[in-house]
């Protein structure tokens, strides 16, 4: 495992089952947002990193495209440093994160007056869905689009597996995805959420933000 300490827009690549799968940090959530802002609610992510992966399994450590299959995640930080969980990430590149193009998960949480919100990072907007009618999973009736921090960096790199339809290369197999903690990876219900909370889905979380009166500028 390579002893370089993973920076902000750094490009690095794990080889799962003789595949090569790459992705970016593009956030410390501790040492961006909490130095700054130590109450901010995201301070439920305390000692994650935000990461997003690359399209592609490759069989040789060399990325063709920066295309995104799985947008950002929160994962553990000191994993990536742990004998004991042994990640194998291998630094590759480095590409300067703009944060006008930072991107966030989209949850859901209780609000008032029994409606549910919208969660992206700063923003908490309420939608017209009633508490009662919380999405739920099918399977186990528990709820969905809630606030979720990838146990394993390997989950992620399953997750990036399954959405390019090679379930057979994942390290352990599962029934429930990422599709039931974030809506951007749902896009029917994303469609409904966006016309509810009255926003365009594909404007940048950026412009978003800075409409609704905060700027990530100032983590910066």
């Amino acid at each position: 495992m390579s002893k370089k300490r993973l920076s902000e827009g750094d490009i690095f690549y794990v080889n799962v089952n003789a595949k090569y799968v790459f992705a970016r940090l593009l956030l410390d959530v501790s040492n961006r947002i909490l130095r700054v802002e130590p109450e901010h609610h995201s301070k439920f992510f305390a000692g994650c990193y935000l990461i997003e992966i690359y399209k592609g399994l490759y069989s040789t450590p060399n990325l063709d495209t920066k295309e995104i299959i799985l947008p950002s995640q929160y994962t553990f930080k000191k994993y990536f440093y742990s004998k004991n969980h042994n990640i194998e990430w291998v630094y590759y590149n480095h590409d300067p994160v703009d944060y006008t193009s930072l991107d966030f998960p989209e949850t859901l949480k209780t609000g008032e007056n029994g409606l549910i919100d919208f969660r992206k990072f700063d923003l908490s907007i309420p939608t017209r869905t009633l508490f009662e009618d919380f999405p739920t999973n099918e399977d186990n009736g528990n709820q969905k689009f809630t606030a979720t921090i990838c146990g394993s960096y390997y989950q992620m790199v399953d997750e990036a597996f399954h959405l390019q339809n090679r379930d057979d290369l994942m390290r352990t197999q599962r029934t429930q995805f990422l599709n039931n903690n974030d809506i951007r990876l749902d896009k029917n219900y994303r469609e409904r959420i966006y016309t509810e909370i009255g926003e365009d889905k594909n404007q940048s979380y950026y412009k978003m933000s800075l409409k609704h009166g905060f700027d990530l500028s100032r983590f910066y």
